[in-house]
């Protein structure tokens, strides 16, 4: 049965939802209502994408007995309180990270939803991405050892986001850890699991109040060392993001906070090359609906007669061949984009719908991505 989505604030991440629903169209979901403090923004996106009710009140499409599924597309300080509103009127909800300012917060809302036996989830895109499951079918099967090493560079833009925009309002957003960061702590605590230790710095714009570049370290069990960099200040055309790890015999790096190409240099044996250009890519391509993934390889080195033995960390192994592995989505990344958040959606309606028990990103996952920004803050030198 369809189910009816009804979405709180309408800003660039509502449309998003909304393109998405469309393109979909398969007649699982429809946006049934909206709602935003502005009434013209809410006719705008009425007329936009054949919404057939719109809202200047929360509580009012909230309440409304149509709308199945509330989606809370607002600024991150109404996150919590709006959740929290749905759960107690009966209604499933989607929210957009982090979910909450406050970890206890979070974890009410989880609680709630338990009690009400309601089903929640959270913009994770990176979860829904190919290549990120690429990397963690590596970090599970550890063809290429232990995980040593990763490395976010992420030079974001600021050119729509004027001094006063609630962005670098920490009552309202957080921060830059809280808004943003948690992006990439959910991941890569889907990857290799929490950190054991974090500290920071915050670096305020010059001569300003705002704080606009974040640096962090995370020491995680096994030794693995993550650090992570946020800045922003470029323009949108300019921005830049690498994600960047060092196993035992590979490095591996993923281009673009919206990833569509990841490349991997390592010693291999005949044996990982199969897993890798088989079982691997299948799941790659198979993982989310709409979006190809290609495989390009190539040989650096072949070792043999005796060559093919190695020793690192203290370690002897085997490798055949040094190989290049080249995975490359053939989409748009925003068409990757949208494809992520229906795959996001279509996830929650499995668990409505009981096709599964819960969804694949749960609040519990969203809550310990925000402890670690909240640590980040915590634990933070500030300049």
């Amino acid at each position: 049965m369809a189910k009816n989505l009804g979405i709180i604030g309408l800003g660039w991440f509502a449309n998003i939802i909304a393109r998405s629903v469309a393109k979909k169209a398969d007649g699982r979901v429809s946006i049934v209502a909206a709602c935003d403090i502005n009434p013209e923004k809410a006719e705008e996106f009425k007329s936009r994408f054949s919404v057939k009710k719109v809202y200047d009140n929360p509580e009012d499409l909230i309440n409304d007995k149509e709308v199945d599924v509330v989606i809370i597309a607002t600024p991150p300080y109404l996150h919590a309180s709006l959740g929290e509103k749905a759960l107690v009127a009966g209604k499933h909800i989607f929210l957009e990270k982090p979910g909450a300012l406050r970890p206890e917060e979070l974890g009410e809302l989880a609680e709630i939803a338990r009690q009400k036996n309601l089903k929640s989830s959270i913009d994770y895109v990176m979860r829904r991405n190919p290549l990120y499951l690429i990397m963690k079918k590596i970090c599970d099967a550890k063809p290429f050892g232990l995980l040593e090493r990763a490395d976010l560079e992420n030079y974001a833009h600021d050119d729509h986001m004027p001094p006063y925009h609630w962005f670098w309002d920490y009552s309202k957003s957080g921060g830059i850890w809280v808004e943003h960061g948690v992006h990439f702590f959910d991941v890569v605590n889907w990857l290799i699991g929490p950190p054991i230790e974090v500290r920071s710095v915050n670096i305020k714009r010059s001569g300003e109040s705002i704080t606009d570049r974040v640096m962090g370290f995370a020491l995680h069990d096994g030794g693995a060392v993550v650090t992570y960099y946020h800045g922003f200040t470029k323009p949108e055309a300019f921005e830049r993001a690498t994600f960047y790890f060092v196993f035992e015999r590979a490095y591996a790096e993923i281009y673009g906070w919206i990833p569509v190409k990841l490349v991997i240099d390592s010693l291999v044996t005949p044996e990982v090359e199969e897993f890798m250009k088989g079982q691997v890519l299948e799941a790659a391509r198979k993982f989310l609906p709409g979006v190809d993934v290609e495989l390009v390889t190539k040989k650096i080195a072949e070792y043999c007669c005796g060559r093919d033995q190695f020793t690192g960390k203290g370690k002897s192994f085997r490798a055949a061949s040094r190989t290049r592995f080249e995975y490359i989505i053939k989409q748009d990344r925003w068409d990757v984009y949208m494809a992520c958040v229906m795959k996001a959606i279509e996830d929650l309606m499995d668990s409505v719908d009981g096709i599964k028990t819960s969804p694949d990103v749960t609040l519990l996952d969203a809550l310990k991505s925000l402890e670690i920004a909240c640590r980040m803050e915590e634990h933070s030198l500030k300049y």
